[in-house]
């Protein structure tokens, strides 16, 4: 079939939307056979995406049995504890363990610890743009969208500011590992990273336990006295975990929502006259190209959409990127509009594994877009194709070059100078 073609093609990296339309047209249940013989599940159109993200059958995709008894065979320490590790996530888990993991580390996220948050995020994002505006040019991704989230969830988890490097260098190794369709290219390097993190966390977990802190490594460490709460293991598995995500996420996010108004400049030139329009822009830019295109699930018992009949077991990926340009819920679907209007989109999943970070992942992308735009005028492309970043279920850019107008660029506001504010742990 000409859509297994498609979808195996380097063109479906570059751009899924087109293949993704195909798919809700003419086959919104699409089944492909991999390699390995097992059958994988597509759905892509909007209701049915939200329908399995909300039906509590659709459970958490956890490895195939086939492919963790072939890691075991394999003998390989650090490989086995990979696989250890990723099953010990929240984002592997179904309740009851789901919802114990997730209500420890929820308060450190509510929309009133992610409002005390704001003015230091605005702080980093000033002091990166600072450094960028001499040049007259900039790399987003390198100069701004990466280093703002990994800053921002260090600082929550107590990390020394010398151990950033270190972080990002462990997160892009574990991305590759949570990116299914190129797993295989990084698994080594991703194991040795995953052994690398568990002896760091593990002498930080023993330094909070002598000396605790006003952070949340220190509460999730707390949380792992309490009778049946975290164990120190998922207190590793939930700190890498919140490393990862707590900026993987908004690093696409940022530099995918850059590159939506340089190609959409009408759309740019409305934000930055109109910058009370960034939170539903920010809303936009996750509908209009997810920075995280689909998720797994595997039903427990058999499923029936649309006619077809899903095995229990089989593995069933859910397009969030395709449902979210579903024309039968967003009208004009493929238009990118900063001011949409019931704009639900389902970039951050829906139900009870709706992303725990999207509040900050929000006011972070928010904050970095508008002093983007705000500080440096005449913002452009120095590049016709900046290049993508492997594989599609993370979405994101390598590098994504701009310009701007160095002799109009905008100081620092003062409100935003020096100031740092740390949220106090609930």
């Amino acid at each position: 079939m000409s859509l297994e073609r498609d979808l195996a093609s380097p063109d479906f990296q570059a751009d899924p939307y087109p293949v993704y339309a195909t798919l809700r047209r003419e086959a919104p249940v699409f089944q492909r056979t991999l390699a390995s013989g097992e059958r994988v599940w597509l759905l892509s159109r909007y209701l049915d995406v939200v329908a399995a993200l909300r039906d509590p059958r659709f459970q958490a995709s956890k490895f195939p049995e086939a492919a963790v008894d072939l890691v075991r065979a394999s003998g390989d320490p650090a490989l086995i504890h990979l696989f250890e590790m990723a099953g010990r996530m929240m984002l592997t888990r179904d309740a009851p363990d789901h919802t114990r993991l997730r209500g420890l580390v929820n308060r450190a996220f509510t929309p009133r610890i992610v409002e005390q948050l704001r003015p230091r995020i605005q702080q980093v994002a000033d002091e990166l743009i600072d450094e960028a505006e001499v040049a007259g040019r900039m790399d987003v991704m390198a100069q701004l969208a990466t280093p703002l989230p990994v800053i921002v969830i260090s600082e929550l988890l107590g990390a020394p500011v010398e151990d950033r490097g270190l972080f990002k260098r462990w997160s892009d190794q574990m991305a590759v590992f949570l990116d299914g369709s190129i797993r295989e290219a990084g698994i080594h390097e991703a194991a040795r990273a995953s052994v690398e993190l568990r002896d760091y966390f593990a002498g930080e977990i023993a330094l909070r336990k002598r000396q605790p802190r006003d952070d949340l490594l220190t509460r999730l460490v707390m949380a792992s006295d309490l009778d049946d709460a975290l164990s120190e293991e998922e207190v590793i598995a939930t700190a890498v975990l919140l490393l990862g995500a707590g900026h993987e996420t908004t690093t696409n996010l940022i530099g995918n929502g850059v590159q939506a108004l340089l190609r959409h400049p009408a759309e740019l030139v409305r934000l930055r006259a109109r910058p009370e329009l960034v939170a539903s822009a920010v809303e936009e830019m996750l509908r209009f190209d997810s920075p995280v295109q689909l998720t797994s699930r595997r039903p427990c018992e058999p499923v029936e959409i649309e006619g077809f009949k899903i095995p229990a077991g089989d593995e069933v990926n859910l397009l969030l990127g395709a449902a979210n340009r579903d024309a039968m819920q967003f009208p004009d679907a493929q238009h990118f509009d900063i001011a949409r209007s019931e704009n639900r989109h389902v970039a951050f999943g829906h139900g009870s594994h709706f992303c725990l970070g999207a509040a900050l992942a929000r006011a972070e992308a928010q904050i970095a877009i508008e002093t983007l735009l705000r500080r440096l005028p005449g913002l452009a492309p120095a590049c016709e194709a900046p290049p993508r970043r492997p594989g599609i279920v993370l979405r994101g850019f390598e590098a994504l070059p701009v310009v701007f107008d160095r002799t109009r660029v905008q100081p620092a506001s003062r409100s935003s100078e020096r100031e740092t504010m740390r949220p106090t742990m609930p």
